[in-house]
Order: C-alpha cells, then structure tokens, then sequence
C-alpha cells in the first residue's frame, strides 16, 4: 500500500494474493526492526577503539574487542538487556 492510496483513503490491500501480503508483512517488519535497531544504538554510548567494549582492556587500536570471546559474550549480554528491556 502506498502513502497516494492511503492520502486518497483506498486500501489496496484487499487486492493482493496470500504470497503479497507476505511480503508486504515481511517489509513491515524489517522497517521496524531497523527503526528499533537505529533507537537501541543511539542509547548506548559509541565504542572506544583500542580498549575492548567487553572487558575494557587495551587491544589493537582500530579494534573494538581485543578477541572473538569477548565481542561474542559483549552481544550476548546486550541481546539479554535488549530482551529484558522489551519485556517492559
């Protein structure tokens, strides 16, 4: 459905196959998660390059996370908060 349909007050929608509703769902949904993506990044402060966002030890100087164990266990956690946070 476009914003002319809706501006013109006609919902298309009623005209669209099984497979289209799919897919415009699946638009639907990736737009929001983008837009809840985009919001939980502009909470959290920017990463430092050169000390590790996990542990806050010194690691390369363009680097984030001085290994993989830490960026793994770093998302984790922040995949729980993110859960706990949506659960409110």
């Amino acid at each position: 459905m476009t914003r002319a349909d809706l501006a013109e007050g006609h919902d298309t929608t009623e005209r669209l196959s099984p497979d289209d509703m799919a897919t415009l769902r699946e638009q639907q949904n990736l737009k929001a998660a983008l837009l809840r993506q985009r919001q939980l990044a502009a909470r959290h402060p920017r990463d430092v390059p050169g000390i590790c966002s996990n542990c806050a030890e010194r690691c390369l100087p363009l680097a984030v996370y001085c290994d993989e164990d830490c960026r793994e266990d770093h998302q984790h956690r922040l995949g729980v908060l993110a859960k706990q946070q949506a659960r409110r």
